[in-house]
């Protein structure tokens, strides 16, 4: 029964999908392939289609070659030897894109088809095709993704940026990393500068050439019913030609802006990630603590002491103005959840900004040339309506300026909610066990709600400039025509309409303008975070390594110290046990140094003041051990056992005093670092296999049954931070690590307290006192048993070495030593008659449960239909009210009415259709626009406030259904990818899908309302328009079918890189032990350009249907103008 339960538990669905969701009674089936992930959606369309579609796609789904790369990509499966079926033939295919072949997967991912094409394929984005074909015959799998080009690789393109970067450090530049990206990326970046600039130069010229072909209709129709010669045609046909190839250059040029831009934010942002991570293995403690070195050189000195003074008072400060404070990150050192921000919302935001960054200096530069061209339209009367612009600029310069300060303060506390998100699932396992989830909600909930509600005021002022940016167009023609006709001037169409459409194009510039400057203004708040991060101080090897030396270790009159951190706490009691629980976690952690301070950072405190702690030290320490001396290091709870191990380790800083080491080291810490990766790969961790030595080990380690009972053996995957496996089995893993690493100086941290009394015998028998009995071993430890087999024992007590003796003259000559083994006795033998038995009990339980495990670590799921409507419902629903979503779209309808009744009466004031008086005219023209104005910040209003109640809903409910989860929703998915949905996604959801949505609606609006205008006055237009639909329509479809696949394998691939990274940077102390920062800085990059390998082709594609989308809608306008003059 026990075991059907926990098989029950392992099947409840994703909690960050849909938890809970019903289970299909065919899953009880014996025909079920459990290998496949259940799909509900999946089973509804099986339920639908018939019998031969079934069977088709079946077919499609056996005849594809799963080819799975298993450290990044999804669930997949691979099919051997499958007979392939002859395609169908093409009279019974009714979409003629579908007849052919159905593509296999290629077995080796091919070199990018952008690096081999020619110009023209460059020009117009044909060398996509090959790819959207086959991703229109089959869903596309990771093997059909194109490698990245060797130009854009992490590894070439961090060498280029890095060397830059540390040039200008050294040459003290202001801003070292801004102009490192920016030589980096010369070329590429003002080339995309180039081709917006000429978009924006055709967009200005082709309104003016269109007063041209204004006069030239109205001269054919004034000729027709005068009965006068027409104009010559080919004139017509030439402006109507020239106007048409304008608008192709124009999205030529748009479209490689766009291109351009996108890249390069991506490879920014793979450049950044790498720096991130290559920095977070080399920071020093003082430096993740928030303190600096001190100018002067002397740590320890007064200078010191003044500094840490004055940042008390300046928190102070900052306390009394009433700033929440309460989770590790304020804004004050480099937690690791702060870190993990950095890279995921931060480089994102960067990434964000280059995509459309020219538009910030092609914009004015488009005004002043729109400027020009409306002078010679309306001569000087174009000045009043740009007095309009000039009068808004200050008012929009203030109002950005402020965007820059808001968001600075939204980012502290997204550092906040992060670094908290990533504390509680790091400690489900404590927070499920003592029922902490309400409280930790609440907790989590009251910086959530402090986060949305900076983002909506930052989205309401950006909205609002947004508003009127939109609205200064309309006042500016407005001002522009009455001047105009004041003036005595006559209102005709060529002229009108020529300069309406001009002031129309700026409509453009100045909708996007401060999304744009909002982008900027995020991306600069990030850039300099980052370059604080990067700039910030390295870890010093507390270490000189001196081969020659005679002994293995010589510490000489050395001083180490941890660093200050503050302990930062709620104004409120918001720990989930409150007073009662944090004294009952306070009084267990006196058992251990580490434990103790934890619970001193997590104890509950009402003040809203930083606390700093005083940090503990080692001192004046003086120690000389053999080359193939066996060191026990022992004393009570909180002498320094620990810390030694970390000082020699690396992991402390040197305050005095000098330490050598005569050879190279390993490290084995008391708590282990665990890969997610397979058995045999954390024990070799990138050394090469040398099988006998590896068998010599794992015999040494006890870990021979181990592997016998896992279902792969040494090939099965452990789950993140070893979660998937007992106490002692990562333990033992963590001495297999440091033994197969064959260091000359083995530091071991209590390696044998979490094994058995029986298994750690046999540990230190074969493996501490035989496999390394050549090396110099250092053990802190408090097992009695041991220090007897050691040749000396170091006594520590308060930071301090009291003793160095072997263990016989300890006991003989040192009372307090002695006192010291008494009580220790006692305690073992407490602990061994209460709480061993029920270990054993346990990890005979575990053990069990492994045998029956198939594959430990779950890959990420991809969908592989489209969006179904249902997410759609669910995010209106978040918002409050599906009725939202109806005054949403009912205020825009509203907006886009006033614009079309506005061209309207501007052309029934020109053609004098009413006969009504100038001023009625003009007072109708300005409510119009006015009204116009009102209800688009309505409608951005709205939809800012709609949106973010729902990401505020939305990411309460992932996170309550993530905490209710079964822990085997934990053990089987990488951290990084939880990370990923409650970093990168949720400020995906905050801060851009609003304005993806605004973006949307807007254009589609504008399409719609366009083209209904076209057909109310030229009927004949509707003929044309039912094929140019039909196109568009299958242009779409052929487009989603493989961006759809791309976009999901991009945002799997991304979880990789997540998982890889927080992997890293919670393992930093053992990698710098046995110094593979630049391994893990590699793998890291290889999972990055996998990931950017789908990155890329997301806005490749893109362009790929936006440019032909254009020049389908170009195709049009010959129509459109020769149906005047037929």
């Amino acid at each position: 029964m026990a075991n059907e339960e926990v098989e029950k538990e392992t099947k409840l669905a994703d909690p960050l999908t849909e938890v809970g969701a019903p289970v299909n009674a065919e899953l009880a089936s014996p025909e079920y392939d459990h290998d496949e992930i259940y799909d509900p959606e999946e089973e509804i369309r099986r339920r639908e289609e018939s019998l031969d579609e079934r069977a088709n796609r079946e077919e499609l789904k056996r005849t594809a070659s799963h080819v799975t790369d298993a450290s990044t990509l999804t669930r997949t499966t691979t099919r051997a030897s499958v007979p392939t079926t002859p395609p169908k033939p093409w009279y019974k295919t009714p979409n003629p894109l579908r007849w052919g072949s159905i593509p296999p997967v290629p077995k080796e991912r091919q070199e990018s088809a952008e690096a081999r094409a020619g110009f023209f394929s460059r020009l117009t984005f044909q060398w996509m095709a090959p790819l959207m074909n086959v991703g229109y015959k089959r869903p596309l799998e990771q093997g059909d993704l194109w490698e990245v080009n060797p130009s854009r690789t992490v590894d070439v393109m961090a060498r280029r940026c890095n060397e830059s970067f540390e040039r200008r450090v050294k040459n003290g530049d202001k801003y070292p990393l801004l102009w490192a990206i920016h030589e980096s990326f010369f070329w590429e970046f003002w080339i995309g500068g180039a081709c917006q600039l000429v978009a924006s130069i055709f967009q200005v010229l082709s309104p003016f050439v269109l007063r041209f072909l204004i006069a030239f209709a109205q001269e054919a129709w004034d000729n027709q019913q005068n009965g006068g010669p027409p104009p010559p045609i080919g004139r017509g046909i030439g402006l109507v030609l020239g106007v048409t190839f304008m608008q192709v250059f124009q999205s030529l040029g748009t479209n490689h802006f766009l291109y351009r831009g996108m890249m390069i934010g991506g490879q920014v942002r793979a450049v950044m990630i790498s720096f991130i991570f290559e920095k977070s293995m080399v920071i020093s403690g003082r430096a993740k603590a928030g303190g600096k070195a001190v100018e002067d050189g002397n740590d320890g000195g007064k200078s010191e002491k003044e500094t840490d003074e004055t940042k008390k008072e300046e928190t102070s400060k900052k306390g009394t103005k009433g700033e929440k404070m309460g989770i590790a990150g304020d804004g004050v050192g480099w937690t690791n959840g702060r870190v993990v921000n950095l890279m995921s919302v931060d480089t994102y935001r960067m990434d964000t900004a280059s995509a459309m960054f020219h538009i910030n200096w092609t914009a004015p530069i488009q005004c002043i040339i729109t400027l020009v061209v409306l002078l010679i339209n309306l001569s000087y009367s174009a000045l009043a309506g740009f007095a309009i612009l000039v009068i808004g600029i200050p008012a929009l310069t203030r109002a950005i300026r402020s965007l820059f300060r808001r968001r600075g303060l939204i980012n502290k506390v997204t550092d906040q909610r992060v670094a908290l998100t990533q504390e509680i699932l790091q400690s489900v396992r404590f927070v499920k066990y003592f029922g902490w989830e309400e409280a930790f909600m609440k907790r989590l909930g009251e910086v959530r709600d402090r986060e949305i509600h900076g983002i909506q005021v930052l989205l309401a002022i950006r909205n609002a400039i947004n508003s009127v940016s939109l609205s200064l167009p309309i006042y500016a023609s407005f001002l522009s025509f009455i001047t105009y006709s004041l003036t005595d001037h006559g209102l005709s169409a060529a002229e009108v309409f020529s300069s309406l459409a001009l002031f129309n194009g700026l409509r453009l510039p100045l909708n996007l303008l401060p999304l744009v400057i909002g982008n900027t203004v995020d991306a600069w708040s990030s850039m300099k975070r980052i370059q604080d991060f990067m700039l910030s101080e390295d870890q010093e090897d507390t270490a000189m390594f001196d081969p020659e030396a005679k002994n293995a270790v010589e510490i000489k009159d050395a001083s180490f110290t941890w660093e200050r951190t503050p302990t930062q706490d709620n104004d409120k009691p918001s720990g989930p046990g409150k007073k009662g629980a944090a004294k009952k976690k306070s009084s267990q952690s006196a058992k251990n140094e580490k434990n103790a301070e934890t619970s001193e950072s997590n104890s509950d405190t009402a003040s809203t003041l930083v606390e700093e702690r005083e940090p503990f030290k080692l001192e004046e320490l003086n120690l000389a051990i053999g080359r193939k001396e066996i060191i026990a290091v022992i004393g009570s709870v909180g002498s320094g056992k620990t810390s030694l191990l970390a000082a020699l380790a690396g992991d402390m800083r040197r305050t005095s005093g000098e330490v050598i080491l005569g050879a190279s080291r390993a490290f084995c810490p008391q708590y282990a670092w665990i890969q997610n990766t397979s058995v045999r790969n954390n024990i070799l961790f990138g050394k090469d296999m040398n099988r006998e030595w590896y068998k010599e080990v794992i015999k040494a380690c006890a870990l021979q049954p181990d592997l016998d009972m896992l279902p792969d053996g040494d090939a099965t995957e452990i789950g993140e931070r070893g979660i998937t496996v007992s106490g002692g089995q990562k333990q033992r893993l963590n001495i297999a690590r440091a033994i197969y690493f064959d260091a000359d100086i083995v530091l071991m941290d209590d390696p044998l307290s979490a094994v058995d009394a029986h298994v750690g015998r046999h540990i230190m028998d074969n493996a501490i006192l035989g496999l390394l009995k050549d090396k110099c071993r250092i053990l802190a430890t408090h097992q009695l048993w041991v220090l007897n087999r050691c040749d000396r024992i170091v006594w520590m007590d308060g930071g301090k070495i009291r003793a160095v003796d072997t263990f016989v003259n300890l006991m003989e000559n040192e009372p307090g030593f002695k006192h010291l083994m008494e009580t220790t006795a006692l305690e073992e033998k407490k602990e061994d008659d209460g709480d061993a038995p029920v270990e054993e009990k346990s990890s005979k339980k575990e053990t069990k449960k492994k045998k029956k495990g198939r594959g430990l670590m779950q890959a990420e799921e991809r969908a592989v239909a489209s969006v179904p409507w249902s997410v759609y419902g669910t995010y209106i629903r978040a918002s409050g009210s599906i009725f939202n979503a109806v005054w949403v779209l009912l205020a825009l309808v509203i907006a886009q009415g006033g614009n079309i009744a506005t061209s309207l009466w501007l052309s029934y004031w020109t053609g004098d259709k009413f006969g009504f008086s100038t001023g009625l005219y003009i007072g109708v023209y300005a409510a119009l626009g006015t009204g116009q104005a009102i209800f688009l910040f309505i409608f951005a209003i709205m939809l800012t406030i709609f949106g973010t109640r729902a990401s505020k809903a939305l990411l309460r409910q992932a996170v309550t259904r993530t905490l209710r989860a079964p822990m085997s929703f934990f053990d089987t998915t990488p951290l990084g990818r939880i990370t990923n949905r409650f970093s990168r996604d949720v400020d995906v959801m905050d801060n851009n899908l609003t304005d993806a949505m605004r973006m949307f609606f807007l254009t589609m609006v504008t399409v719609i309302s366009v083209f209904a205008l076209i057909i109310a006055f030229f009927h004949y237009f509707a003929i044309a328009l039912v094929p140019l639909a039909i196109i568009f329509v299958l242009a779409a479809s052929y487009y989603r079918s493989s961006a759809r696949e791309v976009k999901r394998f991009e945002s799997v691939l991304r979880s990789v890189v997540f998982a890889k990274f927080s992997e890293g940077i919670s393992g930093v102390a053992s990698i710098r032990a046995y110094g593979l920062q630049g391994r893990l800085v590699n793998e890291l990059r290889g999972t990055i350009d996998e990931m950017n390998s789908a990155y890329y082709l997301t806005f490749s594609n893109q362009r790929w249907l936006s440019l032909r989308l254009d020049l389908i809608a170009y195709h049009p306008l010959p129509v459109v103008w020769f149906c005047p003059t037929s």
